[in-house]
């Protein structure tokens, strides 16, 4: 059964979905770091099938490793918001997931204080777990990353996605706005 309720996730506005019981929610993060800008992507995944994304641009200057600690700190934050207990995190970054998982340190101060905040986050869950995945296997949050750093600061972003059933080349153009 999903409840949806009018909230603040993070600060904006949204509808946030409470789902009753208890699942683990998985979650896919990636961050990037370029030319045009910083960015994060995050997709909540509940057992029920029910996805959250979140695009979102970094307004400071980052490095790509702490782009990708900070869409990890965000997303973990996110499912906490909702009420989650049990997380799966996935990401595609070999050397953050060994360091949230203890198998390497964090030798620069900066870094240090990024797992730190991972640390703490992850123990207020019933279950955490984190598990590095192929980039074919985290694409969604990939392109969502990718996405914020494309933008330009202050335009407000309205993103519908639709199916195209057919080619406009075949006559009858039917675009639905919401």
């Amino acid at each position: 059964m999903v409840v949806v309720e009018r909230g603040e996730l993070v600060g904006v506005q949204v509808t946030s979905v409470v789902v009753h019981g208890n699942p683990a929610w998985k979650l896919y993060v990636d961050g990037a770091a370029n030319q045009r800008g910083f960015g994060v992507g995050i997709v909540m995944v509940s057992l029920d099938g029910i996805a959250i994304e979140k695009s979102l641009r970094l307004c400071f200057s980052t490095t790509n490793f702490k782009a990708k600690y900070e869409a990890l700190l965000t997303g973990v934050a996110m499912v906490k918001k909702l009420g989650r207990k049990v997380v799966e995190a996935f990401s595609d970054t070999r050397l953050i997931v060994r360091q949230v998982k203890g198998e390497l340190e964090a030798k620069d101060h900066r870094m240090q204080g990024y797992l730190g905040k991972a640390r703490q986050l992850q123990s207020g869950f019933e279950s955490f777990s984190i598990q590095q995945v192929p980039r074919s296997k985290n694409t969604h949050a990939d392109s969502l990353a990718t996405l914020a750093t494309s933008s330009k600061k202050g335009l407000p972003w309205v993103i519908l996605v639709d199916d195209l059933l057919m080619p406009a080349e075949a006559g009858l153009m039917r675009a639905r706005i919401h």
